[in-house]
């Protein structure tokens, strides 16, 4: 039943930033998360945020949107709090009525959507969701850690972040290029943004650049 869960959650983000580019994923306070999180939403609800669990709203928040979970409720932690796959763990249980252990999530990461090193604050929040151990290490590998350089301005900063092509490719367990030069595996992830239905043109643009970005940093 998890699994199925992670996957719905997974599919309903990814169809969101779809919809919405200006998918949240880092906010500087919990407070703000209705309105940013629901600020396109077409049936009008506002959402609410509260604590998960017994957890203080410093370290933690759910938000809570309509009937369908998996698209309109999300959980958040401070970058600076190390508790996140028993925060996303106690998530599941408040939002979909199951327990479930660590030895559940085999297979899978409890990922900042934004790396957490990019963060400007401690305070600072990010979504979490359950992704790919194998997606996820390997966009590590290639992106994050360049990513991350306190050098540039915005990791100092900016405390408002939105999705991106490598996170929606994360998302859906799909593996990084070899490289920039790496043409079959780029359009290999152009033919799964296709099935998005976006164009190939944006696809391969925001690829690229994404890579060049990467590559140019190691």
């Amino acid at each position: 039943m998890l699994a199925a869960i992670i996957d719905r959650r997974r599919l309903a983000l990814i169809q969101s930033w779809v919809a919405n580019p200006l998918v949240q994923v880092q906010v500087e306070s919990p407070m703000v998360l209705p309105r940013l999180v629901f600020i396109n939403d077409e049936t009008g609800q506002s959402g609410s945020v509260g604590q998960v669990g017994r957890r203080a709203m410093t370290n933690t928040a759910i938000v809570e949107g309509g009937p369908d979970k998996d698209r309109s409720w999300s959980v958040w932690v401070a970058s600076g709090y190390s508790s996140y796959q028993k925060a996303y763990l106690a998530f599941i249980h408040t939002a979909y009525g199951i327990d479930r252990g660590p030895a559940d999530l085999a297979g899978y990461d409890i990922d900042h959507l934004l790396n957490r090193a990019r963060s400007p604050l401690g305070s600072s929040f990010i979504r979490i969701e359950a992704v790919s151990s194998l997606a996820n290490r390997a966009w590590g590998g290639l992106f994050e850690k360049a990513a991350s350089n306190r050098a540039f301005h915005a990791n100092r900063v900016r405390e408002r972040r939105t999705m991106s092509w490598m996170i929606c490719a994360k998302l859906a367990g799909q593996m990084p290029p070899a490289g920039s030069g790496d043409t079959a595996g780029i359009n290999r992830l152009i033919a799964f943004f296709r099935t998005l239905g976006l164009s190939d043109t944006e696809a391969r643009d925001g690829i690229s650049s994404m890579l060049d970005f990467a590559y140019r940093l190691r």
